[in-house]
């Protein structure tokens, strides 16, 4: 056979082949990848979009902190997480970076505070014990509104209040600061109500300013008319009552406190006090309740004696009743004098005199010279025994010396008298110069003359011979009369002639010109002399008994 005839095709016996294209089918396993990008671009979209402003704070340490761990929380409800920790440039702090959720770019101002939430103990109290199992985490304080802001100094410690607490802030000032630091308590009515937040320094250097913060609803009771006192230790008080302790409670014997009323001398609250009222910070509660004068009068009081245990704020009273108070003492030399003198000055409230409603101010001066015209004087007397503290009682001397008020210096000038003890101790000492002055060696001996010839007159036998004859003349006149109540005569005639000898005797030595009458004449005149002058000191010392210790009067 041909080998073109075996290369040429067949119609019959071969047919064409048909070529066809083959369809192809998407496999299920690339469905698996296509799902994985959905759904990581769903999270990927989430996530930005749910995504908050990111921030960093500046902290002193990162003590308790952890990037990926620690949270940041408002009222317990987490809004951000530390995302990653580093030092600054200059490692002297430590950068806090955070991721917040969305919607927390309303709490990022220029005035919301950051703070680390660990277990503390502090004079105030024990905080942030939950701490201690969960992990420390930061709080935040959103603050009032301000500008936005994402980059943040952190608290080393936890603020007193938030914006969120409510209530109000008022500022005390006070002279001192005292024991009084932040965190103290508030008290009213012995129940605490607030808190210290902050004190300072004011500006012009001469007092301190606190700031408080009450707690509502007991902001209501802070009223225009209100005082603040300091609650600080106990306040012991010894008066005429006996001892008096107070104290608010034991935190404020320990770290200090305040306390405020409305004084009992008040009628009624005043308005309501507003946000950031400032008050007076009173140094203890007697204070806070003594009554407040806006007229006050300076005057001065010279004492040339010691003025131990009176001091600045020493009351001035006048009759009992607290009218002004020492402000201040000083010692001065008159070189004219050539002595010392202690001025010291005082403060008066007219307001405490209760003078007429038609009595103006300026009719002072004249009521206080009519006063002083009338025996108005100072004097220093002893308040208590036990600490030896002084005061000035103002009151009216009928017998001092007429004086007036003096008005050349700086401050009129009320007279004074010395105190109780010194006049005392004066009159005393006159009475012992007078003392002094008698013969008292030669009254003695006077005396004792006197005394002595009293007794040689009793034992001279002339007196004994008159009693014995004076005593036979009764004994005969016993007898006589005896005789004539039993009628017998002869007896009578022997007691008749008896009793006429014993006269002539007793006539003898009763004779005017007789020894014994002479010297009896000069016994009863001395005896005599000695009883007027007698009856003379016992009518002087009836009328006038306090001779005795101030000495007779010199006479006109």
């Amino acid at each position: 056979m041909p080998v073109n005839t075996l290369l040429e095709p067949n119609a019959t016996d071969f047919s064409e082949p048909v070529i066809q294209a083959r369809k192809r089918q998407l496999s299920l396993i690339w469905l698996v990848p296509v799902v994985a990008a959905l759904i990581g671009g769903w999270l990927i979209y989430k996530t930005l979009s749910e995504k908050g402003p990111e921030i960093i704070i500046i902290f002193k340490t990162a003590e308790g902190l952890e990037a990926g761990k620690t949270k940041i929380k408002f009222k317990d409800v987490e809004v951000g997480q530390v995302t990653e920790l580093s030092l600054t440039e200059d490692f002297s702090r430590v950068s806090v970076k955070a991721q917040f959720v969305k919607g927390a770019d309303a709490y990022l101002t220029e005035n919301t505070r950051f703070w680390v939430v660990r277990a503390r103990v502090a004079s105030y109290g024990v905080s942030g014990l939950g701490t201690l199992l969960s992990g420390a985490y930061i709080d935040i304080d959103p603050g009032k509104p301000g500008k936005p802001e994402l980059k943040f100094n952190g608290l080393e410690e936890p603020p007193i209040i938030t914006t969120v607490d409510p209530g109000r802030i008022f500022t005390l000032k006070a002279d001192r600061k005292g024991s009084i630091e932040v965190g103290a308590p508030v008290y009213y009515r012995q129940i605490t109500v607030g808190k210290v937040i902050a004190y300072n320094l004011a500006p012009e250097g001469t007092s301190i300013l606190f700031k408080v913060f009450i707690n509502a609803p007991f902001n209501q009771y802070v009223h225009e008319n209100t005082r603040f006192w300091n609650a600080s230790g106990v306040d012991m008080k010894l008066d005429t009552q006996g001892i008096r302790i107070q104290t608010e409670s034991f935190v404020s014997m320990m770290v200090g406190g305040i306390a405020f009323d409305i004084p009992s001398n008040y009628e009624r609250p005043g308005e309501t006090a507003q946000e950031d009222a400032i008050f007076t910070l009173y140094a203890n509660r007697d204070a806070a309740e003594k009554k407040e004068y806006a007229e006050k009068e300076l005057f001065i009081l010279n004492f040339d004696t010691s003025v131990r245990g009176l001091s600045p704020g020493a009351p001035v009273e006048f009759r009992g009743i607290q009218i002004g108070e020492v402000v201040d003492l000083k010692l001065e030399y008159d070189a004219s004098n050539k002595s010392f003198e202690i001025p010291v000055l005082i403060m008066i409230e007219p307001g405490r005199l209760n003078l007429k409603e038609n009595t103006a101010p300026k009719d002072h001066k004249k009521i206080i010279d009519y006063l002083v015209a009338k025996g108005f004087r100072a004097q220093l007397k002893t308040g208590n025994l036990v600490t030896g503290q002084q005061y000035v009682a103002l009151d009216f001397f009928p017998n001092a010396a007429p004086m007036r008020i003096t008005y050349g210096g700086a401050y009129p000038v009320i007279p004074t008298l010395p105190t109780q003890i010194e006049e005392i101790t004066s009159k005393v000492g006159q009475f012992i110069a007078k003392l002094d002055k008698l013969p008292i060696e030669q009254i003695g001996s006077d005396l004792k003359d006197t005394l002595q010839g009293a007794r040689r007159i009793a034992n001279s036998p002339e007196i004994g011979e008159m009693l014995r004859s004076l005593n036979t003349a009764v004994k005969e006149i016993q007898m006589l009369t005896a005789a004539l109540r039993t009628g017998t005569t002869p007896e009578l005639n022997a007691v008749l002639k008896q009793a006429q000898l014993s006269l002539a005797t007793s006539k003898a030595v009763l004779e005017t010109d007789s020894p014994l009458q002479y010297r009896m004449k000069e016994t009863l005149e001395e005896l005599s002399d000695a009883a007027r002058s007698l009856r003379v000191l016992v009518e002087y010392l009836e009328n006038h008994p306090e001779s005795i210790v101030t000495g007779k009067g010199s006479e006109k």
